[in-house]
């Protein structure tokens, strides 16, 4: 796929999955505070703690694009750049929020330098399953045979930053998906774990 049809993609996969939430307006109902108004839906309540939240155009400029991919040392997939550039959301786990407030939250409470030195990309965390969601970066550039992976975030604290081996990373892993694309559209049709 080309940037744009990752672009469309996205875009596509966004909207419908916020109407499949939406139809259980608890599942898009959130504390949010003042300062994350830019969030709020059009018919959110100021005076109510619990708020619905819409989806907003992302505004993020290749220059944060950039800062991100020197931050953590790594190139984003034209899949994943799509992804985090459509638009401003809270969704949950196992897509990762990325508001207006926070651009990169999902990706920043995810990360793991020793995952990413063995070529997996986080990009989403379980808080709750404590899994971390990756992208096997291994086959770059074929976006479409970079798999989606996890692995429970409580291993990495048995590894030594500095001996760990890529063999241990490897054999924690956990195979979820073909690829950024499949895993959303799973996602979609509530196949994923």
């Amino acid at each position: 796929m080309t940037y744009k049809e990752y672009q469309q993609y996205m875009k596509c996969f966004f909207e419908q999955y916020y109407q499949k939430l939406s139809q259980n307006e608890c599942s898009i109902k959130l504390p949010l505070d003042e300062y994350e108004k830019e969030m709020w839906s059009d018919d959110a309540n100021p005076k109510e703690e619990w708020k619905k939240w819409k989806l907003v155009p992302a505004t993020i400029s290749e220059k944060e694009i950039e800062d991100l991919e020197k931050e953590i040392a790594v190139k984003l997939p034209f899949s994943l750049k799509a992804f985090l550039t459509m638009y401003y959301h809270y969704f949950e786990y196992p897509i990762g929020r990325n508001p207006f407030s926070n651009h990169f939250e999902a990706i920043n409470n995810a990360w793991n330098p020793i995952l990413v030195r063995y070529g997996y990309l986080p990009f989403t965390w379980d808080k709750d399953g404590y899994y971390i969601r990756c992208i096997k970066l291994e086959q770059m550039p074929d976006e479409e045979k970079c798999g989606i992976y996890q692995i429970d975030h409580e291993i990495l604290f048995d590894f030594d930053e500095e001996t760990v081996e890529k063999q241990q990373i490897d054999k924690n892993m956990q195979f979820i998906s073909e690829n950024l694309i499949t895993y959303l559209d799973e996602i979609l049709n509530d196949k994923v774990l």
